[in-house]
C-alpha cells in the first residue's frame, strides 16, 4: 500500500511539472480555478476580536470572534486547526486558521472563517487599510436562551483585501450580537494577522504602511465619546436616576481634555505620537469609568394620599447597577429571565394593616447560572427563605407605615448591600471572580393600590431596556468582478492549451483521489476523538422554576 501511495505521489508530481512546463506559467488546480505561477497561498494566523480596552459592555475582556469557544457549549464543525473546543468565553486567540493569497502584483487577500455561534458577527466595515470584499452569511436563527430576542443569520466567512503589511486592521463600523446578552454591540473590531511567514518579496506590490495609521486612535475616540454621552455629570448623584451612572464635573472635564488632545493628533504627526495619544486616552477613559457611580434620584409625585388596608399584587425590584458590578447590564435579582436586565411586574405581594403598617413578600428568582444571593443587608427582613444550597429565594420586608406620597418608592443607602456568588455562566462571560458584595437598589411600584379616599395610586410604567432597538444596518459589501483580459490564440496555442488541460485533468483526478482518502481518514480520526462533532445546541436546562412567594 505504501509503495502504491508513493507511486501515485511521484506520478502526480510528474504530471504537475509537465503541466507547469507546457502551460508556460499557468497551473490548473483540482477545483479548476486558474492561477498564475507567481500566485502564492499561505496558511496564517488571523484573529478578529473586540479589544478589551474598547469593550464598554465587559470592560477589559478581549473577545475573539475567530474562536468558536462559547459558554453554552455549542459545538461547531468549523474548528480552527489544532484548536480544542471548550465551553467557555472566547477569550484566547487561535492559530493557523486563515488562508492568505498573494497575487503576482503583491496584493494580499485573506480568507477568514468566523466560527463563533454565540458571539455573532452581524455587520462589519469601516476599515481604512483593509477592505471587505465578500461576506458569507448563514440563515439560522440566533437567539437568547429564552428565545425572546433573536437575529436572523450571522456572518460566517469573510474575504478581506489587506492594503498593507502592518498586520493590524481596524473596522470601525461593526455590529455584534452576543446571544447571551440579547442586545447588539457596536464595538469596533480589530483584525490581527501574522505575516511573519509571508516573504516581503511575495508581497512586493503591497504598501509598507509608511503613512500614519489612525485606526486605533479613532476607535478609542469613538468609545470615549459614547461614554461621555451616556454618563451624567452631577455633584452628588441625587439628580440622576438610580439606573444611570454619573461622575463629577472635574472627572468629566479630565476625560474631555484628553479627548481634545487625541483629536488634535488626528490632524497630522507621526505613528509614534498617534500611538502615544491612543495610550493616554485609554488611561483617561479607564480612570473615568472607574469613577462612575450609581444615581440616587427618587421619583416623587407628592400625592399626599393614604393607602387603604388590604392585600395587593405590586411590582418589587432589586438590582445592582452595572457601574458597581462591571457587568454589561443592571442585573435584577427579582428577574428569572435571561438576561435579567429589566424590572418585572406583578411579582410581589403587599399587605397593608389597619394601622397603615406594610410588608412586602418578594421572590428572589435570578437564575443560578447568573448568580445566587447569599445574604441581603440593609432591609428590615421579617423572613428570609433559602434553598438547599443556601441561596436566598424569598424575602418578606417590613416597610413600616408606607405613605402614599409616591407611586414609585426607591431606597438606597450605604447599609444596603448584598452578598452574591457569581454563576459559572456569568463568570465565563465577564471574567469576574465568584464572591462579591455589591450595593443594591430596592424599588416598589404601587400602581393601582387602593387609597383611603376611594381612588387608586396612579399607574407608573416600569422603565424597560429596549433590546431590539439596535441598528439593523448591514455593511455594504461588493465583490468586484475581475475582468479577464482578452486572449488571442492561434491554432498552435489552442492545441497547447488542450494538451495542458488534458494533463491537468489527469493530475486533478489523482489529486482528488489522494485528497478524498486523506480527508476520509482525518474525518474518521476526528469523529473517534470527538463524537459530538456537528452536534449543536446541546445545553441542558440547568435553572429550576421557583413559584414560591407568588400570589
Amino acid at each position: 500500500m505504501t509503495m502504491r501511495r508513493n507511486i501515485l505521489r511521484r506520478t502526480a508530481a510528474g504530471l504537475t511539472a509537465a503541466v507547469m512546463i507546457i502551460s508556460a506559467g499557468f497551473v490548473q488546480t483540482a477545483s479548476g480555478a486558474e492561477q498564475t505561477a507567481a500566485e502564492r497561498v499561505y496558511t496564517v494566523t488571523a484573529n478578529l476580536y473586540v479589544p478589551g480596552e474598547l469593550n464598554t459592555q465587559l470592560p477589559g475582556v478581549t473577545a475573539y470572534m475567530t474562536n468558536p469557544d462559547n459558554p453554552l457549549g455549542i459545538f461547531t464543525a468549523e474548528m480552527p486547526k489544532g484548536h480544542t473546543f471548550v465551553s467557555a468565553a472566547p477569550t484566547v486567540p487561535v492559530e493557523e486558521n486563515a488562508e492568505l493569497t498573494v497575487a503576482a502584483d503583491g496584493s494580499m487577500t485573506l480568507d477568514l472563517l468566523v466560527p463563533n455561534p454565540v458571539f455573532t458577527l452581524q455587520s462589519i466595515g469601516g476599515g481604512t487599510n483593509a477592505e471587505i470584499l465578500d461576506i458569507v452569511r448563514d440563515d439560522q436563527i440566533y437567539a437568547v436562551p429564552d428565545n425572546s430576542v433573536s437575529r436572523n443569520g450571522r456572518i460566517t466567512d469573510l474575504t478581506i483585501a489587506l492594503k498593507d503589511r502592518s498586520g493590524k486592521y481596524i473596522f470601525s463600523q461593526c455590529t455584534e450580537f452576543p446571544t447571551l446578552l440579547g442586545v447588539d454591540w457596536t464595538v469596533p473590531l480589530t483584525l490581527q494577522v501574522d505575516l511573519s511567514a509571508v516573504p516581503e518579496a511575495a508581497a512586493a506590490g503591497s504598501s509598507s504602511a509608511s503613512s500614519v495609521n489612525y485606526d486605533s486612535l479613532s476607535a478609542m475616540i469613538g468609545t470615549v465619546e459614547k461614554a461621555l454621552e451616556e454618563t451624567a455629570v452631577s455633584s452628588d448623584g441625587s439628580d440622576v436616576e438610580t439606573s444611570e451612572v454619573w461622575v463629577s464635573e472635574s472627572e468629566s472635564d479630565a476625560l474631555k481634555a484628553a479627548l481634545k488632545k487625541a483629536k488634535q493628533a488626528l490632524s497630522g504627526g507621526t505613528q509614534s505620537s498617534a500611538d502615544q495619544q491612543t495610550a493616554a486616552l485609554r488611561i483617561a477613559y479607564e480612570k473615568f469609568t472607574g469613577a462612575q457611580k450609581s444615581g440616587s434620584a427618587e421619583q416623587s409625585e407628592h400625592l399626599g394620599k393614604t393607602l387603604a388596608p388590604g392585600t395587593y399584587t405590586i411590582s418589587a425590584n432589586i438590582w445592582f447597577n452595572k457601574a458597581d458590578t462591571g457587568l454589561p447590564l443592571n442585573p435584577h435579582i427579582t428577574n428569572s429571565t435571561f438576561p435579567p436586565m429589566n424590572p418585572v411586574e406583578g411579582n410581589a405581594v403587599l399587605t397593608i394593616a389597619e394601622d397603615g403598617s406594610a410588608k412586602a413578600e418578594i421572590p428572589i428568582v435570578i437564575k443560578d447560572q447568573v448568580m445566587t444571593v447569599r445574604r441581603i443587608d440593609g432591609l428590615k427582613l421579617l423572613k428570609s427563605e433559602t434553598d438547599e444550597t443556601g441561596a436566598v429565594t424569598n424575602i418578606t420586608v417590613d416597610l413600616g407605615k408606607l405613605s402614599g406620597d409616591s407611586t414609585v418608592v426607591t431606597q438606597q443607602s450605604e447599609e444596603m448591600t448584598a452578598e452574591i456568588w457569581m454563576g459559572d455562566l456569568a463568570m465565563s462571560i465577564s471574567g469576574l471572580s465568584k464572591e462579591h458584595v455589591w450595593p443594591y437598589t430596592f424599588q416598589l411600584n404601587l400602581s393601582g393600590v387602593d387609597t383611603t379616599d376611594g381612588g387608586k395610586m396612579p399607574v407608573v410604567a416600569l422603565e424597560m431596556m429596549d433590546a431590539s432597538a439596535a441598528s439593523a444596518a448591514m455593511a455594504s459589501v461588493g465583490a468586484g468582478e475581475t475582468e479577464e483580459p482578452e486572449k488571442e490564440t492561434s491554432a498552435a496555442a489552442t492545441a497547447a492549451v488542450a494538451a495542458v488541460l488534458l494533463l491537468a485533468a489527469a493530475a486533478a483526478i489523482i489529486f482528488a483521489y489522494l485528497r478524498r482518502r486523506k480527508n476520509s481518514a482525518a474525518e474518521v480520526k476526528k469523529a473517534e476523538k470527538n463524537p459530538q462533532i456537528l452536534k449543536r445546541g446541546q445545553k441542558a436546562e440547568q435553572g429550576k422554576t421557583d413559584e414560591r412567594g407568588r400570589s
